[in-house]
């Protein structure tokens, strides 16, 4: 089950960055989600490191198997054989680079000074789930839309998976500022107030007072 948003939002502001400031229900905990060039950004420098990192690897393999070829083995004509042992790599690889954004944080986390954390309490995913979230995005074509929407919408949720959010490392309060409240928010409720407060008395109190 995913959590509402409208339960970590506290009506306050980031004194650093002035974007809204939300809680995780489970610990009481302040945080700020990435801004949506931040995530957006960060996701596009994993997917290149994870493609160089595979490409350098795929080179790897080929140069092995035209070694087998001119050996004479077999195996290096086997094509079925050498496919399968690139879409193996791709998803081994993307699982090892998950254990590691999982765990550490991933390259795009440190170059975006964000990191994806549980928006219930705040832990990472760790290295299993980690892994397993980074196969998912091959999984997902539909994936660079969505995170070019959260960019435009401005938000640092983690897209497919609602659970999960970038939060902002490099905000006020991750560096240990106090939140300030929210002008707008303030203003509404004072106008909230005072239209309490000019109601038509509905409960007899009045002398002209109507049922």
């Amino acid at each position: 089950m995913s959590t509402s948003k409208s339960t970590t939002l506290t009506g306050l502001l980031d004194a650093a960055n002035g974007r809204p400031v939300r809680r995780h229900p489970e610990t009481g905990g302040y945080f700020v989600k990435a801004s949506g060039g931040a995530h957006f950004w960060g996701r596009v420098l994993d997917a290149v490191v994870f493609v160089v990192g595979y490409t350098i690897l795929a080179v790897i393999l080929a140069v092995v198997r035209e070694s087998m070829m001119n050996s004479g083995s077999a195996l290096g004509y086997n094509d079925g054989l050498w496919l399968t042992l690139y879409v193996v790599l791709w998803f081994v690889g993307l699982f090892v680079y998950g254990v590691i954004w999982g765990s550490v944080g991933s390259v795009g986390d440190a170059a975006a000074g964000m990191r994806s954390v549980r928006i219930k309490n705040g832990t990472t995913a760790g290295a299993w789930l980690g892994g397993w979230r980074a196969i998912c995005w091959s999984f997902f074509p539909f994936f660079v839309v969505m995170l070019i929407a959260s960019a435009i919408s401005g938000g640092g949720d983690d897209t497919w998976d609602p659970k999960f959010a970038a939060i902002d490392r490099r905000s006020g309060v991750a560096q240990g500022q106090q939140p300030v409240p929210d002008p707008k928010v303030v203003a509404a409720e004072q106008a909230s107030e005072a239209e309490r407060r000019n109601m038509p008395n509905l409960y007899g109190q009045r002398p002209d007072a109507r049922p």
